[in-house]
């Protein structure tokens, strides 16, 4: 599978113009899949509010790739006034997530999938966005940015909550930590890797 950055570069410099609907939409799918991806994975560092620095760039960059997709292009400020029509959502989800890294590992697994739901809701809406010519209404950006947050969090939750196997390994590595087993950058880094692989 490609990397996160391999596919960036690759939507960024194609060549769309002649592209059929479906290749459009194979590339915008791709797109999203991998900032979410992307997301989860960086969302499972431990410093609350830090996320908003680390994803924030993830999904600027999808907007301008799904924009690019469909003949737009965009710079930074152009990106974040388009996601402004369904930001306070953002914002709140982000101090939401902020928040629920205080609970140990029952509120870093919430932050991934909150992250994993937030990136790909911004990628669905903005597809949608570009799709239409650019002429959407807000509420109805808003409204579709909305639904499909939920959908999708409650979708990666649901996956989280059925894993046993994923709390049982997460209770382990507490436990080789808490027995001096494992230095805290050693639980850390481990810790990051189970989670951004659920």
């Amino acid at each position: 599978m490609a990397s996160y950055t391999d596919t960036i570069k690759r939507i960024m410099s194609g060549d769309y113009d002649d592209a059929t609907p479906a290749e459009r939409d194979t590339a915008v799918r791709e797109v999203i899949q991998m900032c979410s991806a992307a997301a989860a994975a960086v969302s499972v560092q431990p410093i609350p509010l830090l996320d908003i620095a680390l994803i924030s760039p993830i999904q600027i960059v999808m907007v301008q790739a799904i924009g690019r997709v469909h003949g737009h292009s965009l710079d930074r400020k152009a990106v974040l006034e388009i996601v402004s029509t369904f930001g306070a959502s953002i914002l709140a989800q982000n101090v939401i997530m902020a928040t629920a890294k205080l609970i140990p590992f029952v509120g870093w697994v919430a932050a991934v999938a909150m992250s994993y739901a937030l990136t790909w809701a911004i990628g669905e809406v903005s597809e949608h966005y570009f799709r239409n010519g650019r002429g959407v209404p807000q509420a109805e950006l808003q409204e579709m940015f909305d639904r499909i947050y939920k959908s999708k969090k409650a979708e990666k939750q649901s996956a989280v909550k059925g894993d046993d196997s994923l709390k049982d390994r997460l209770e382990q590595l507490k436990e080789a930590k808490a027995q001096g087993l494992l230095t805290d950058e050693e639980f850390e880094e481990k810790k990051r890797e189970m989670l951004a692989n659920f």
